[in-house]
């Protein structure tokens, strides 16, 4: 143990009485002048603690304070361990009766000295060290405290706090808590930390604190005040790690040692003694700096405390950019290569060689949160801690500069500071450090740069290669440039995070292909020498029926089909001009090639899987069945072309970052009872054709499902026992009609885990496929990705033909229960060629559309349909309507952030931000079920306004793999007449279409452009000559010279966000930006109004024709 002078007292009841066997009362004379320990709680003796005394789990065996950084504890120093959250562990100590040495009267002297190291403590919440009393056991008053310790969160840290409530002057009299906090408080920073309180009841001004070998001042704040009372006196229990019947909101979440209550008081210098830590010097950047690029750090273990005085530890990973400008950290990820979450808080440090040239230089930082500047290694400039903002009523951001009325504002919650300096004309080591999140804060370091003046007034990003003036155009073009190259980047920190779990794979998928290849070979039907097999099937049962295939699509309708069926788009003019400069017969296969290998591949898909798994984050306080936002996980899982049982078995393992991308994100179903039940849905439909969602209350009527299936199924992702929830159920009444549905599981009943397919899906997984034999989930992954389960590898090329020929092969396509293939023998053999591929979604997505049957004009009769003579007539998509629409026009969305807390001043728990959308499967509701303008995303609403005409769902409650596909007046008013169908068509600076007017040399050739712009194809000669017409009066003199150009950009930033949406005015600005938007993108001032105005029309009638909307 650390102090010699501390005697070790047991717990037990009896233990305490022997020890304190000779005093007749806890009054002692003597106590003053020799303060006696009462209850002395070191850890480390076997026996110590009583048996009876422990209650729920903790560790008594955790690790201590040891050295080198605590040199007076022992090497093997241990310290109990709580776990914290509802039911808390503790340690509780019965009162030997009245007036024992634990009673605590008027009078009397307390000390309370304790090692803590709490592991997360947020900003008011208060857990309990050690109280006697309010402990809510029965036959005790219910706020009996005699004394606590706690730690209280503050903005200080933690806090020492510490409480009692007062004994009334009277019997009837109303009795007050009093409760003393020190003004200090350490850091949560994961470390040991010493606090001790001493008080004399009914002397208020005889408190004193100590916090980690300084004395610290506080205050009796609220509650009753300081009072000359002494405090309830009766015989409960003394807890140490909870109080209030164990919840949560009291636990001591961390480890406690070295715990002493005394009766006296222990000499102030004699507790400033205890305290001796040797702090490891801070982390030294190496040189050399890397030649014209700055090096970047990033640092976990950073304390949680607004203070830089700490130790910096070795950086968790570094990186290197061209520019001293952060628009966001690169992804962290698993060592199986899912996203994981950052540390928050973390720190940033970015170092680098300047030549600055020679004399005064001004230079301006912004960040976030708190930053700083060093020369040389001498700092010269610094952004202060961020202010607690977390509710609506703080005041609104200016939204100006301090620094200059030329330059892009700092955005909200952002700071910034300018200082002038000297250079040398040679290169300065330059330094920049940053602090991020905090307080359970998103780790986010905003528009976090270093600028430098070029001009009075006018600044630009320091930078190693181009200039980057600090506009607000120019940023935003330096922000989307930015996170192109970081995903780029996490692209190869992925593959370098996850190599170990690739070379896994690429071993599984060898004994895969063996599984596959030692089968009965399917026949392919004979066919023509050099035609797919996939034609062959498709011919073979085209030549059954008796029925002739439709005719094949001429280049230009394949080049819009294949675009908008693997990127989601329709072709830009650069697509069409590599398209056509290919040679004729091999121009639809290289198109193919091309298409397959764009990162917009995964765009496309990323919004079918977030139908198929439900995929719904709430961007502000979590409803019913939200999720995280596991949508970048799908989005890069695409990227790199994932194998897809890899892909299931990182969605099942659901690990990673919950908020930040990661699959922990599909385990959240919030506000729901059975959360892993609703998880198993999903996972049997969207991967298996499994539709159990009758199964969720009784047995399902109409499939052959039992409830206990699916919760079967849910304790295997549960790794636990499920029990079935009351609210899960069906209420029998007696004497009622008998129901038509079977209820064969009660309320309460206790379901184990296991696989309950085994009568429909039969085999196994190969031997050594389960790495982890005790994890159901990873036993769940091998069972539904084994090589045998055929009905696995057959729903998902059923989901992949369905997806680019307009039926599945198996209708519908989630809904397995009686399976009839119109093309069995098709079907498996897709199936094993998958499954030989490893699982290579790219690799048969290539078969098909290479195939005649997909290159076929459509077929809108049903049997034909069937037998696919041609892919069945298809609607664009929501997102491909939106994507095509500004593709078209060539602008980018110009909307919002999607978040209503753009200063991070919210807890990440309650509220999240989704960034600044590109493409349509970005978009995600706006949660504003309290319809307050105030918290609105004007130009953001737009978009979902035309999204959820077209059939997407803002809330995804549940797995949709079919769209309806209804039509409704609503769709072209919104095309025609809506914001976003304006701005599509509106010739502003930023149009492709203003350009192709300022370009063209005749009206002809502008008609020509606008059909291929938006419908990929010439214009008939009868269109041409209709639309030229409208177009040849004012052409010679449309354009105006010297005309003033004039981006559009994203709304107006107001400074309206969480921390300041009760304010009267948020409403009213919100508003306004709101008709602002309403008004649509600026007209060009390049060409003449009245031209204009006609060929927007032109524009206005080809977009709105029919064609535009359907796939050809």
């Amino acid at each position: 143990m650390a102090f010699g002078s501390v005697c070790v007292y047991l717990v037990a009841a009896s233990s305490l009485l022997a020890q304190t066997a000779g005093n007749d009362s806890g009054n002692d004379t003597d106590e003053v002048a020799r303060p006696r320990s009462v209850l002395s709680l070191s850890f480390e003796q076997d026996g110590e603690v009583a048996k009876e005394s422990v209650v729920g789990k903790l560790n008594l065996k955790g690790e201590g304070p040891r050295p080198p950084h605590f040199p007076k504890f022992n090497p093997a120093n241990t310290a109990v361990a709580l776990p914290g959250g509802a039911g808390a562990g503790r340690l509780v100590i019965k009162d030997p009766g009245d007036d024992s040495p634990l009673d605590f009267k008027l009078g009397d002297t307390i000390t309370i000295e304790a090692w803590v190291q709490p592991i997360t403590l947020g900003n008011g919440q208060t857990m309990y060290v050690v109280g006697k009393g309010r402990t809510g056991n029965d036959g005790v008053a219910k706020d009996n405290q005699n004394y606590a310790l706690r730690i209280a969160g503050s903005a200080a840290g933690g806090a020492i706090s510490f409480l009692f409530r007062g004994a009334p002057e009277e019997p009837k009299a109303k009795a007050e808590f009093h409760r003393w906090d020190s003004s200090t408080g350490f850091a949560v920073d994961g470390s040991w930390h010493h606090v001790a309180v001493t008080y004399t009841f009914g002397d208020p001004n005889s408190i004193r604190g100590v916090i980690d070998g300084e004395a610290v001042k506080g205050t009796w704040a609220g509650y009753g005040g300081p009072t000359k009372n002494g405090p309830v006196v009766d015989n409960d229990e003394v807890w140490i790690g909870a109080s209030m019947g164990g919840g949560s909101g009291s636990a001591f979440q961390g480890g406690i040692d070295q715990l002493v209550v005394y009766r006296g008081e222990v000499p102030v210098d004699e507790l400033l003694d205890r305290y001796e830590r040797v702090r490891p010097p801070s982390y030294v950047t190496p040189d050399p700096l890397p030649d014209g690029k700055l090096l970047v750090e990033l640092f976990y273990g950073i304390p949680d405390k607004p203070s830089w005085d700490f130790s910096i530890p070795t950086p968790v990973e570094s990186y290197t950019q061209d520019h001293w400008a952060t628009v966001e950290v690169p992804a962290a990820y698993t060592s199986r290569g899912v996203r994981d979450n950052r540390a928050t808080p973390m720190m940033m440090r970015q170092s680098g060689l300047v030549n600055f040239g020679k004399g005064p230089q001004r230079l301006l930082i912004r960040s976030r949160s708190a930053s700083r500047l060093f020369i040389d290694d001498k700092l010269v400039a610094e952004v202060s801690f961020a202010p607690n903002r977390s509710d609506g009523h703080n005041d609104r951001y200016d939204m100006v500069s301090t620094v200059s009325d030329k330059i892009r504002v700092p955005q909200p919650g952002d700071r910034e500071t300018a200082v002038m300096i000297e250079g040398t004309g040679s290169p300065q080591k330059v330094t920049f450090e940053a602090y991020a999140g905090g307080k359970k804060r998103r780790p986010e370091f905003g528009e976090l740069s270093i600028c430098i003046e070029r001009a009075p007034g006018e600044f630009e990003v320091l930078s190693y290669t181009d200039a980057i003036p600090l506009t607000d155009e120019s940023w935003r073009g330096f922000a989307f440039r930015e996170r192109d190259r970081i995903l780029e980047l996490n692209k190869e920190r992925r593959a370098k995070a996850g190599a170990a779990e690739t070379e896994y794979w690429a071993k599984r998928h060898a004994e895969a292909r063996e599984s596959i290849a030692a089968r009965p070979v399917i026949a392919v039907p004979e066919s023509q020498p050099g035609r797919s097999a996939i034609d062959a099937f498709v011919d073979a049962g085209l030549d059954k029926a008796g029925v002739k295939p439709r005719p094949t699509i001429d280049d230009w309708a394949f080049l819009r089909r294949a675009t908008l069926d693997v990127v989601g788009r329709i072709p830009t003019r650069e697509d069409v001009a590599a398209y056509f400069a290919d040679a004729p017969a091999e121009r639809r296969t290289k198109l193919v090639d091309r298409l397959l290998a764009s990162n917009e591949w995964a765009d496309h898909w990323t919004a079918y899987w977030q139908d198929v798994l439900a995929e719904n984050p709430n961007i502000v306080n979590p409803t019913l069945n939200n999720t995280g936002p596991f949508r970048w996980w799908i989005h890069e899982s695409f990227l790199d072309n994932k194998p897809f049982d890899r892909f299931v078995t990182e969605l099942v393992l659901m690990e990673g970052s919950e908020r930040y991308g990661g699959t922990a994100g599909f385990a959240v179903a919030s506000q729901n009872d059975a959360p892993n039940a609703a998880k198993a849905g999903i996972i049997a439909q969207g991967l298996l054709g499994m539709n159990m969602k009758c199964a969720r209350c009784h047995d399902a009527p109409y499939h052959d499902f039992t409830q206990r299936d699916l919760f079967e199924l849910a304790a295997l992702i549960k790794r636990d026992s499920e029990k079935l929830p009351k609210t899960s159920t069906v209420p029998v009444v007696e004497g009622a009609r008998k129901p038509l549905i079977q209820i064969t599981l009660k309320p309460g009943e206790v379901i184990e885990p296991a696989w309950p397919f085994a009568d429909k899906i039969p085999g196994s997984p190969p031997a050594g496929w389960v790495r982890n034999a005790k994890d159901t989930r990873e036993s769940l992954a091998a069972w539904l990705t084994s090589p045998s389960n055929d009905r696995f590898s057959e729903v998902l090329v059923n989901r992949l033909w369905h997806r680019y020929m307009g039926r599945g092969i198996v209708e519908p396509i989630d809904d397995w229960e009686h399976p009839e293939p119109s093309h069995p023998e098709l079907l498996q053999w897709l199936s094993r060629e998958f499954v030989s591929s490893g699982y290579d979604f790219k690799h048969l997505a290539r078969l098909i559309l290479t195939s005649e049957a997909y290159q076929r004009q459509t077929e809108s009769g049903f049997d034909n349909a069937k037998l696919f003579a041609g892919p069945t007539a298809r609607r664009m998509s929501a997102e491909q309507i939106i994507d095509s629409l500004f593709t078209a026009a060539g602008k980018p969305f110009n909307t919002e952030e999607l978040s209503v807390d753009l200063d991070g001043g919210r807890n990440e728990n309650t509220s999240i931000t989704l960034g600044i959308p590109r493409r349509a499967w970005q978009f995600t509701s706006l949660s504003n079920e309290r319809d307050r303008p105030s918290l609105s995303l004007p130009a953001a609403q737009t978009f979902i306004d035309v999204l959820e005409a077209y059939g997407w769902r803002a809330s995804r409650q549940d797995s949709l793999s079919v769209r309806p596909q209804d039509g409704s007046p609503l769709q072209p008013a919104l095309l025609e007449n809506g914001v976003v169908g304006r701005r599509a068509v509106g010739f502003s600076d930023d149009s492709r279409f203003t350009q192709a007017a300022l370009e063209s040399k005749s009206e002809a050739e502008f008609v020509d452009r606008a059909f291929e712009i938006i419908l990929t194809r010439k214009p008939s000669d009868e269109e041409r000559t209709l639309f030229a017409e409208v177009l040849q009066e004012g052409f010679a003199s449309r354009v105006v010279p010297d005309a003033p150009i004039r981006m559009p950009g994203p709304p107006r930033q107001m400074g309206v966000t969480w921390s300041n949406h009760l304010k009267p005015d948020s409403n009213e600005i919100k508003v306004e930006i709101a008709r602002e938007v309403e008004q649509g993108d600026p007209a060009t001032a390049r060409l003449t109004a009245d031209w204009r105005e006609r060929a927007e029309d032109v524009v206005w009638t080809i977009l709105n024709s029919p064609e535009f909307v359907f796939v050809p």
